[in-house]
């Protein structure tokens, strides 16, 4: 699916954008708390990544997913997840 490879495309930007600290941090995060995340990182996303000409932000509305709220929460969720399925960042 296009959309998740243009999802995962942006993990090693939003990686690079954590200190260390602060990206162990979020991976020991649970994941029923990630809507800390919403204000901070996902503004972040939201203004530097979710842009209208962004071939993810297109990706997002091709399958109808039309709000940057929910599509940042979305990176975020999967992101968390793509940490946690790595014992070490590669940062």
């Amino acid at each position: 699916m296009r959309l998740y490879q243009e999802i995962e495309n942006c993990f090693r930007v939003i990686e690079d954008s954590f200190s260390v600290e602060k990206l162990l941090e979020f991976k020991n995060t649970p994941v029923g708390e990630l809507y800390l995340y919403h204000f901070g990182l996902g503004i972040w996303i939201r203004n530097n990544l979710l842009t209208e000409k962004s071939a993810l932000y297109k990706s997002f509305i091709e399958n109808n997913i039309a709000q940057k709220d929910d599509m940042s929460s979305l990176i975020i969720t999967l992101f968390h997840k793509h940490l946690s399925n790595h014992t070490r960042s590669t940062k």
